[in-house]
């Protein structure tokens, strides 16, 4: 089961980079509106975390990085009757760490481009790898709780 969760997040690390390499040779410098005053694609060299955190700590998101996916992989994944729901919730976050840990490491900065605003306020700008593991720590907890509810209710 572990080798399917890298797998499956080395796969989503791939197309994370597919895809900004798209966004570095095709997005106009003047960014694209999809939705006027929502959605928009703008290019952006985040040298920081989420929400520019750590900004010019590149050394240390990338040793950040690596350890964070070597206790993902190494404690983890011990358990050989991980789930379906566990499955794609680490395979989430490996890919998004993956995807961005490729960034600072070949780019030096993590390329984002997705670009919400609602009214006058404008969301930190993010890219695929960062909805990767958003998400898939958002379904390692609910699956964690439900589990640990569940094994509440039994006792």
């Amino acid at each position: 089961m572990r080798k399917k969760i890298i797998i499956k997040g080395v796969l989503i690390g791939i197309i994370d980079q597919i895809v900004k390499t798209m966004v570095i040779f095709t997005l106009p410098k003047t960014g694209v509106t999809v939705i006027k005053d929502f959605f928009y694609f703008n290019y952006l060299e985040n040298t920081g975390a989420a929400f520019g955190l750590f900004s010019g700590n590149r050394w240390i998101l990338i040793i950040a990085s690596i350890l964070g996916l070597y206790a993902i992989i190494k404690y983890f994944l011990l358990d050989e009757n991980i789930k379906k729901t566990e499955v794609i919730g680490y395979s989430l976050v490996i890919g998004g760490i993956l995807g961005n840990l490729i960034d600072r490491i070949v780019h030096g900065h993590v390329i984002d481009f997705i670009d919400f605003r609602f009214g006058s306020y404008q969301f930190p700008l993010f890219n695929i790898a960062d909805m990767c593991i958003v998400i898939g720590v958002a379904i390692i907890l609910i699956w964690l709780l439900k589990n640990s509810l569940a094994s509440r209710k039994n006792k």
